[in-house]
This record gives structure tokens, sequence and C-alpha cells, in this order.
């Protein structure tokens, strides 16, 4: 499971103006203790920025009350502490309730925790109190972007940045709309003007992969990114091999070298090996952080970024394709690393036919009969909901080339709150980042994602996935893999936002 994505590191901030306020000695206060938070945030010192956080919220002002809760919560977020900033999130609403800015922190932490209707019907709530707050539309657009409705997202976030350019993550977020809409300028653009915003000194890695990202989109020039040679109405029928449980189709790169590209909807890039991109001339541009399974960088891997001229992959046929190239090469897995293709990361709907071993790719999928029809989000990745053993909520990422479906850690505490990878059976899982030693095995456990559909009482990998949550800004709550998914033909459908799934019988 690869990831190139930073737009969650970025830290969220507490996004409150203060106003011309009198303000007492006690609010003089928690505005210093605020402000001494928000430039710890930057520099990467959460332990500190949280208890200068929690100092402040004591404040009889509502609106540095709020402010400081917020920052209590996204400081939370970075430690990696999800359930506590959803449970301080809840706090910061329910201590003033009629505020707008309350709420809206609130939406963000159940954000944070992967329950995304939850998180919009609190963005609703306080938008109905102040249809201009910021941190509302900010949300809300950021929810509409996940939902495949870019014309709202923009208007969304870019009412938030009116109301608050100041605030860096705002522009983050309107880069990477821009660039989920192939629109490489603007979105460099943004980045710049996110980075202007960030303070003189700060050199997290965040703001490298932001001014390394700047860089490489402005490198497409005059291209067109994910320029279609085939009709964009066309719909495109690729067959499909199963090799080593790998769903492997043919390609070709830069016109003259032939790829097995896996299917992988659980990366947002196409993804070559350093020998293949030596060999048709596709050369690095830069390097920025992955995030996956393993031990390597604690799940953070450096990863190669190029661009590829001409890419073929069965009768899908397109130009100027960002890539991910796996460089350096890791070594003493099970299966050597391959190149992989996300029909969804290239702006294509799917259908996998294990039936037919048939893969359908279109803008706009021909109708078709599913039994089970469930909401589909497109936060860097395909994500929908389960149940797990009944009464925990998680957020799965569909990943075709996952060969077994597995739990994070944290909801693994959910589910049982005795885990402890000590008492377990350990399992040997390798990911992008190398092998994860904390994996184990979690048994009886019951998978639902509609009523009579998941996995029952099986024994399942519960896996490190502190680095990709913290990268994609929420708690991800698991992986569906090919255990679950090879029963199923599978629609990935982004104009319908539906993940529809046909029992093979």
């Amino acid at each position: 499971m690869n990831r190139t994505s930073a737009a969650a590191c970025l830290w969220l901030g507490a996004a409150f103006a203060v106003g011309s306020l009198t303000l007492t000695a006690q609010e003089r206060s928690a505005d210093v203790l605020v402000r001494e938070a928000d430039s710890m945030m930057s520099r990467l010192q959460y332990e500190d920025a949280l208890q200068s956080y929690r100092a402040a919220q004591s404040a009889t002002d509502v609106a540095m009350r709020v402010r400081a809760g917020a920052g209590v919560m996204h400081a939370m977020l970075k430690l990696g502490q999800f359930a506590d900033a959803e449970r301080q999130g809840a706090e910061v609403a329910a201590r003033d309730p009629q505020q707008a800015g309350a709420i809206a922190v609130h939406g963000d932490a159940l954000w944070s925790a992967g329950l995304f209707p939850e998180a919009e019907a609190r963005y609703d709530t306080a938008l109905k109190l102040d249809a201009d707050n910021p941190i509302a539309l900010h949300g809300r657009g950021r929810s509409l972007a996940a939902q495949w409705r870019p014309t709202e997202a923009l208007a969304d976030v870019t009412r938030a940045i009116a109301a608050d350019p100041r605030q860096p993550t705002y522009h983050y977020t309107l880069a990477m709309i821009y660039e989920e809409q192939h629109d490489f300028k603007r979105a460099a653009d943004t980045l710049a003007k996110y980075l202007l915003l960030l303070p003189s000194r700060d050199e997290s890695d965040l703001t490298k992969w932001a001014q390394t990202r700047e860089q490489f989109l402005r490198g497409f020039g005059a291209r067109v990114p994910y320029e279609m040679v085939n009709n964009k109405d066309e719909v495109i029928t690729i067959p499909y091999r199963i090799d080593d449980g790998r769903l492997l189709v043919d390609g070709i790169v830069n016109g003259r070298t032939p790829v097995p590209f896996a299917l992988d909807t659980g990366t947002d890039q196409t993804i070559l090996t350093p020998p293949i991109a030596s060999k048709a001339s596709v050369a690095p541009a830069a390097t920025l952080q992955s995030a996956g399974v393993g031990v390597i960088g604690y799940g953070f891997r450096g990863l190669e970024i190029a661009r590829i001229n001409d890419l073929q992959i069965g009768k899908l046929h397109m130009r100027n394709v960002p890539t991910v190239i796996k460089s350096p090469s890791l070594v003493g897995l099970p299966r050597p690393e391959g190149a992989a293709f996300s029909p969804l990361a290239l702006g294509y709907s799917v259908v996998v036919d294990p039936r037919k071993r048939v893969l359908t790719l279109s803008r706009k999928l021909p109708e078709a009969s599913y039994a089970t029809r469930l909401p589909l989000r497109m936060q860097r990745l395909p994500m929908v909901r389960a149940r797990i053993n009944g009464d925990t909520s998680a957020t799965l990422a569909v990943d075709t080339a996952g060969d077994g479906t597995a739990l994070s850690r944290h909801v693994a505490r959910l589910v049982d709150p005795s885990t402890s990878p000590a008492d377990r059976v350990r399992a040997r899982v390798f990911g992008s980042a190398g092998w994860d030693p904390t994996a184990f095995l979690l048994p009886f456990v019951n998978i639902e994602l509609a009523s009579g559909v998941g996995l029952s009482d099986r024994s399942v990998v519960v896996l490190n996935l502190d680095a990709p949550s913290g990268l994609l800004g929420f708690n991800l709550g698991g992986i569906l893999g090919q255990d679950f998914l090879q029963h199923y033909v599978v629609s990935l459908d982004m104009t319908k936002r539906e993940f529809g799934l046909q029992p093979i019988r």
C-alpha cells in the first residue's frame, strides 16, 4: 500500500479569528499561550503545544476558549491520539453548543476519526449558525472533494479563504483539489501561497514536501496532465491475469517498454520500479515521502517522483502521467516489488469482474445490477464504511493489491480493549515500507459492510497503520483486500460515488 500524498501531514491549525477585542489580563494570558502554542506547532513541538493549548482553555472569552480547544484537538491528532482528539472535539462543542466554530471543531474531530457522514452533519449545523464560518466551509469543501464534487468543493474552500486568508490549511486543501482536477498550474500557484503563509523558519518535512511538489507540478509547463489519447467517453475493457495473487494487465511505457502492471486501488499514483524507469527513460525529478505498512522510517519511505510521457495500459492511452519510482528497491520481500496502477488515480471508474477476468474502465460506467451498493469516498484512496463486531465503525481502504483484509491497531483496541501484540499470534506481513514487526492476528472478527455482506468469524491481521493515517489526515481503520473482493464483481464508480458488489455464483 503506497501513499505519496502528504495532504494531511500539515497542521490543520486553529482557524478562529479573535477580532478586535479589548482583552482582560486573563484573556491576554490565554492569547499569549495560544500564540506560543501555534509557534510550537509550526516547529513540530506537539507535546509542548498541547500543554499550552490546555492551559489556555480556561479563558472566559468564548472565541479564545474555542480556539484553544481546537488547538488541543489538533495537537492530539499530530501525536496520533485519534480517540482523544475525537473526545476533545466533542467537549469543545458541548461547552459552547451555540458557537459555530465549536461545532465545526467537533466536525474536524469526527473527520479525523474517519466518521465522515457524522462530520458533515456537524459542518452543516455550524453553517446554519454562521454561513461564513471558515472552519465549517473548509470541512464541508474537503468532504465534497472526497465525493467527486469539485465545483462545490472549490466554492466552499474559496469562501473559507475569503473569510480567513491567513490560514495555510485552506490554501493547501485548495491546491489538492486543483491537483486532483489535473489543473497543475493553479495547484502550484496555490501551494506557493500556502508556503508564504508558513513561519519563515519552518523546515518541517511537510514544508519540504510542498516546495518539492510545487516545483514538480510547475515542471509540466504547457503539457496537459493525464492527456487522453482515447475518446474521453470511451468504455475500455482490459483482460487481466492472476499471478501470485496479483491482478496483472499488460502496458507499455514511453512507447517502447512492455510492463506488467498490477491493479492497485491502494495507491494514488502510477508506480514503476527502478529497472523499468531506467529502461523506459523515465527520469526522477525529486524525492518525496510516502507512507505505508512497515518498519522503514516508522512507516515512512522516500520515493522518487517523475513523469511518464506516454502510458498505455491495455487499450487505455494517456500522456504526461505523474508516477512514483520505488527507488531504492526493498530487498528480502516475499515477492519483488512491481509496477502498479490505479484507474481511480487516472480519473476512471472501474469494474473488476473475476468471472471474465476483465477490467472495465470508463468516465461513466455502463448501467449494471449490483446486489449491494454502498457510499464510496475518495480521500486519496477509495474508502468504504464498515462495522466491526457489531458496534465499532471503521473506514476501510478498498485495496485490490492487498492480499488480505486487515485492521489498524486503533480499531483492534476498540474491538478488544485487552488487545496487546505481546499476547497475540504474530503475523509476518510486508508492506510498502518493509516488514511490520508489530503485526498479529485478531481472532473472531466480524466485518459488516451491509446486512449479510462482509467477513464472519475470521482471524484478521492487525497492522500498524499510523503512518498512512498521519498522511491521510484521519484514522484509517483498515484495508479491504482480495480475500473479500475476489468473491464479487466489484464496481468503484466515481460518478455515482458508489461501491457496488455483485456476488459470484
